[in-house]
């Protein structure tokens, strides 16, 4: 260490004890991003059941859409851009799976039923 910067105890404790009041502050944010995540997937939820096929769950236009939308907020809110990108590409890539997974289960479910009582007795 320089002369002119020297680390005492004096200056590790304030230190230490920001960087413990900032992370309490970071885990009461991820829990008010996770909520409001949990209810984002819930509308997706409920969309998903108005969607009848791989096309109109994947909307590639929509996802551009969406994308440039948070790219923009993200800009007002004085957050790298890049970031907000990352975080919503990889919610909608999540987000579409779980859609893609609930549009075979309706069809699954919609093929076993048009051929009940077609079978023998």
């Amino acid at each position: 260490m320089s002369a002119a910067d020297p680390v005492t105890e004096s200056t590790v404790e304030p230190v230490a004890e920001r960087v413990a009041e900032l992370r309490v502050t970071i885990d009461a944010l991820d829990r008010r991003i996770v909520a409001l995540l949990a209810e984002r997937t819930a509308v997706v939820r409920e969309l998903t059941e108005h969607k009848r096929d791989e096309r109109t769950v994947r909307s590639p236009g929509r996802v551009e859409q969406v994308v440039a939308r948070v790219r923009a907020l993200a800009e007002e809110h004085g957050m790298p851009p890049g970031i907000a990108e990352a975080a919503y590409r990889a919610l909608i890539a999540e987000l579409t799976a779980m859609q893609m997974e609930r549009l075979h289960e309706r069809r699954a479910a919609a093929g076993s039923t048009t051929g009940a009582g077609d079978g023998a007795t």
